[in-house]
Formats: C-alpha cells, sequence, structure tokens
C-alpha cells in the first residue's frame, strides 16, 4: 500500500510539472514582443522661448539632444517609433501619439502623452531640440541618451540607461544616469555628477573661474578631472579599490592613505568645494 501511494505522488509531482511547462510555454508564446515598428519624423512649430527662461522635457524611451544657439524661440524634431506586431498597428500607435507644447511661468514644457492601452505595442520618442543659450534646463529620460551642447544657466540632465554628455556649458549643472558614462568637456561653474555603472570625465574650461563647487560621483567607474585654471578647493576623494593620483599640489589633513585624500588641493586660500567618490577605479586629477 505504501508502495502505490509513493508512486501516485510521484505521478501527481510529474504531471505538476509537465503542466507548468506547457503552462510556461503557452506564456512564452503569447507574449512575443512587438516584431515590426513604423518611424515618423514630426517637425513642431517654432514656439517663442525668451532667453534666461526654462525649458522642460521628458520622455521614457528616446534620446535628448538639446543644443544652444542664438534665437529666441525653441525648434524641436521628435522621431517617434511604433512597435507592434504589424506595421498598421505600429503606425496606429505612432499617430495616436499626442506632442504639444505647454507654456508656464517658468517657460516651455514640451509633453509627450503615448496612447493609453499598448498591449503588444511600444513607443519611443526621441527629440532633436535647439533653444537659446541662455536658457535652464530640464531634461529626462529613462532608456536613452541625453546630449548638450552650449548652454549657460540651471541645467539637470537625468537618464537611467545611457550616456550623459554636455560640451560647453556653464553655471550650474548636475548630470545624472545609473547605467552609463557621464563626460563634460569646457565647463564653467558649478557641476554635480552621478552614476552608478560608468566612469566620468570632467574637462573644465581655460576661462572658467577658479572658486567651482565640483562633485563627481559613482560606484564603478574611474574619475578623470581636469579642473579650471588656478583651481583652489578643500577636497575629500576617496575609492576602494583604486588610486587617487593629482598633478595639483595638496596639503594633506589627517592621515595619508593610497585611497582617501583629504584636505586642501592647489595653491592660496581654498575657494571651492571638491568632492570624488568611486567604490571601483581609480581617481586623476590634472
Amino acid at each position: 500500500m505504501e508502495k502505490n501511494n509513493s508512486i501516485k505522488k510521484i505521478s501527481l509531482y510529474c504531471v505538476l510539472i509537465f503542466s507548468m511547462l506547457l503552462v510556461g510555454c503557452c506564456i512564452n508564446v503569447s507574449c512575443v514582443g512587438p516584431q515590426e515598428k513604423f518611424t515618423k519624423i514630426v517637425h513642431m512649430p517654432a514656439t517663442p522661448l525668451q532667453p534666461g527662461s526654462g525649458f522642460a522635457a521628458k520622455t521614457h524611451n528616446g534620446s535628448i539632444t538639446v543644443t544652444g544657439s542664438n534665437v529666441s524661440e525653441c525648434n524641436l524634431t521628435a522621431t517617434v517609433e511604433g512597435r507592434a506586431r504589424t506595421v498598421e498597428e505600429a503606425e496606429d500607435v505612432v499617430e495616436q501619439t499626442e506632442l504639444r507644447f505647454e507654456h508656464t511661468n517658468d517657460g516651455l514644457v514640451f509633453v509627450i502623452k503615448k496612447p493609453e492601452v499598448m498591449i503588444n505595442r511600444s513607443v519611443s520618442v526621441s527629440l532633436d531640440i535647439t533653444v537659446p543659450r541662455e536658457v535652464n534646463l530640464k531634461l529626462e529620460t529613462h532608456n536613452g541618451a541625453v546630449k548638450i551642447f552650449n548652454i549657460t544657466g540651471q541645467t539637470v540632465a537625468t537618464t537611467h540607461n545611457g550616456k550623459v554628455s554636455a560640451n560647453n556649458i556653464s553655471g550650474t549643472t548636475r548630470l545624472v544616469t545609473h547605467n552609463g558614462k557621464i563626460e563634460s568637456r569646457e565647463v564653467s561653474g558649478d557641476i554635480n555628477c552621478n552614476t552608478h555603472n560608468g566612469g566620468i570625465e570632467t574637462y573644465y574650461s581655460q576661462t572658467s573661474n577658479p572658486d567651482s563647487n565640483i562633485s563627481m560621483v559613482t560606484h564603478n567607474g574611474s574619475i578623470e578631472l581636469t579642473t579650471p585654471p588656478d583651481y583652489s578647493a578643500n577636497i575629500k576623494a576617496s575609492t576602494h579599490n583604486g588610486s587617487i593620483n593629482t598633478d595639483l599640489p595638496v596639503t594633506v589633513i589627517g592621515k595619508v592613505s593610497k585611497n582617501n585624500l583629504t584636505g586642501r588641493i592647489g595653491e592660496g586660500q581654498a575657494e571651492g568645494e571638491l568632492d570624488l567618490q568611486t567604490h571601483n577605479g581609480s581617481i586623476r586629477i590634472r
């Protein structure tokens, strides 16, 4: 009797496992992702945007590129890509995606409204934007790169999966990603860079002021910084697996260590704050 019960139990377990495998196969088949795509390029009407005002744009899947120029308007081109089981369905999701500008007290906001029903469908919107050179930017995407050129003002650029780069920027800048590298060149003013998986490189302009506050934090990646001319600052630098190297004179406060540095960098009285942190990577200061 016990032997028969054991056989019954084993048979029952086999049936259950086989059923689960069948269900799993059915789920995988029914959840096949979109295969076809349809792309549409949309040139938005030029919209007034006065220098010194703000501009904000947010997408989820797609890149954002912003270039500052001597204009008093916003020129925006959106590349909308739909994916679905058929080209017709992909085109339908693109046509249902609404793009518009909204004026606010701070300036201008670009709004993307996607269809509410997105079963076996997806849409991505990438933006190429020209704005006045003097503008306050707030840019956000989740899956895509962010590129910024020739901007003076307050800049906040955030993505989750993608590289963030800025060239010829001045003012107060914050660049954030989770999986990606951060690179900024010809920088003037305060800058804050934060990533988790990726290196950080920041190169200051030779005409920038020597009193900038600089923060560069990553977990997996190296940090490379070229400071402003005649730079002097209170410094905190640390790494766990890596080394710290500097071409600038340093007055160390506390214990001398290969992986930690606290003190003052540069000559003269410290005018800025410098915070450099990584866990797996080296730090290089020039």
